[in-house]
């Protein structure tokens, strides 16, 4: 499909510091966040944007949760209601629309090169371009693929989904991008490279890769080896209780010893809340017990005992829960915890917990 034939869209385009990249603590990050302002493009004017050196982001606008409309009051500047930005400023409470999305090769192998993405045929067949990233060397290459849809996403966790599952089927790529207001530096105009495909990306394509990812989630859910849980730890007095309670406490054990640069913590955040949020939609357990359940809870204490929540930060973690537990469908009834709630083995001896939940 030529370019011409593709969607105009608006993204927020940042000119500030054109060709830069910010370091952790720069005292420019405020006025950086503050530059990107909404614009209307083509993908082939988004790129000349991008050869320029300038970021891009999704479309920012006023505060989503309670706001003034302006800078939020100073006196109530700490109210968690109140995200203390003006209109526009990068953030997630701010997410309007997006219609792009990005996807960052980095990992500095012949992978991550321009002309091994562009071989990739998603990649040739849905983009609309890509191009060498700031930190890209002939040594170690770094490159970024740019889908822009034909519909653009207005719902904030369906876009973040959206781009999970694009990231699903390119799964070498970096899994940080699907934060909603995540933004891309522009390239170097004088060392980098872009390569103009012109290509379109459906959203029916999108949708079908969300449900390929879900199903894709749910086996890898069910072959994963969880540890047992000691009959005596085990909580409740229905099968009900303590079917839940088992469930909850190996997720738990699971993903607590999860670690760091294998890519287990933020999968496992994904699989373990897909299987409690399954487990609050399944109605053959008693009302009360699935009001009960909390993944948001049970799991944020897994990840702050794995690490993932001080590497990340605790937004990207609850975010990254609330995917997996919008991924979930109604668990079919077992046959075996209805009875006594589970059969009980001797292993390492002690009675433990032998249910498949």
């Amino acid at each position: 499909m030529q370019g011409n034939h593709l969607p105009n869209f608006r993204v927020s385009i940042n000119r500030y510091l054109p060709r830069q990249k910010l370091g952790l603590g720069d005292r420019r990050w405020g006025r950086y966040n503050g530059s990107f302002h909404p614009e209307t493009h083509s993908s082939e004017s988004l790129l000349h944007e991008v050869e320029q050196g300038h970021a891009f982001s999704a479309v920012q606008g006023i505060c989503q949760l309670e706001h003034c409309g302006r800078w939020c009051c100073p006196e109530r500047k700490n109210d968690r209601e109140h995200c203390g930005r003006p209109v526009g400023y990068r953030l997630n409470s701010h997410w309007v629309e997006a219609q792009h999305i990005g996807l960052d090769f980095d990992n500095g192998d012949s992978r991550s090169s321009l002309d091994y993405l562009l071989s990739v045929p998603f990649i040739a067949q849905h983009a609309a371009f890509a191009y060498t990233t700031l930190s890209h060397t002939p040594t170690c290459p770094k490159a970024r693929a740019v889908f822009i849809t034909d519909v653009a996403f207005t719902d904030a966790d369906y876009y973040r989904r959206a781009k999970r599952a694009v990231m699903a089927s390119l799964p070498w790529g970096d899994t940080a991008v699907h934060d909603p207001s995540r933004f891309f530096y522009g390239t170097n105009p004088e060392s980098g490279t872009t390569r103009y495909l012109g290509r379109l990306l459906s959203v029916e394509t999108v949708d079908g890769l969300i449900e390929g990812h879900r199903d894709h989630l749910e086996l890898e859910q069910g072959a994963r080896a969880l540890p047992q849980i000691p009959v005596h730890q085990v909580g409740g007095g229905t099968a009900a209780e303590r079917y839940v309670n088992t469930a909850i406490q190996q997720e738990v054990a699971w993903l607590a010893s999860r670690v760091e640069g294998t890519g287990e913590r933020h999968r496992g955040l994904l699989l373990a809340a897909l299987k409690l949020g399954s487990l609050k939609q399944s109605e053959w357990l008693p009302v009360q017990v699935r009001n009960n359940l909390d993944p948001l809870g049970s799991l944020l204490t897994a990840a702050h005992r794995n690490g993932y929540v001080e590497k990340y930060g605790e937004e990207a973690v609850r975010r990254t829960i609330a995917d997996g537990v919008a991924y979930s469908e109604s668990r079919q009834k077992p046959s075996s915890w209805n009875s006594s709630g589970g059969r009980r083995t001797w292993s390492g001896g002690q009675w433990v917990k032998s249910v498949t939940v």
